[in-house]
């Protein structure tokens, strides 16, 4: 179950908590691994660039995440995404975007699948 109290003072975060919660109601699952739905906050730098995108979970599983943000990826695009627990540390992997499609009027809806996690003389 998505925990809806992650982001009580952002309003849109809110919003858009509440509309896969919807979603997954009537979502059948195929999947072949089990996913965990979580909401946490990602950072997701894409290779050769230097900036930052905020983004934050959906769900996640031993292969992957997706990911809901402000950009529109194109898929096999690779990054580097630092996944923050609820004690504020990060475990950053490599990742590959295998898909990504409109959520809402402003955001996307990302699939990410992990590639290696990122050692410390990589960061």
């Amino acid at each position: 179950m998505i925990n809806r109290d992650s982001f009580v003072d952002s309003p849109e975060i809110k919003h858009l908590v509440m509309m896969l919660a919807e979603k997954e109601e009537c979502f059948v699952d195929k999947r072949a691994s089990h996913r965990e739905s979580v909401v946490c906050p990602v950072t997701i730098q894409f290779q050769y660039e230097l900036t930052r995108h905020r983004a934050f979970s959906k769900d996640i599983s031993s292969g992957g995440i997706s990911l809901i943000g402000e950009r529109n990826v194109e898929v096999e695009q690779i990054a580097t995404l630092a996944i923050y627990r609820i004690d504020d540390i990060a475990t950053k992997v490599r990742a590959r975007c295998i898909w990504c499609k409109p959520f809402g009027e402003e955001h996307y809806l990302t699939g990410w699948k992990f590639l290696r996690k990122v050692l410390q003389d990589d960061a």
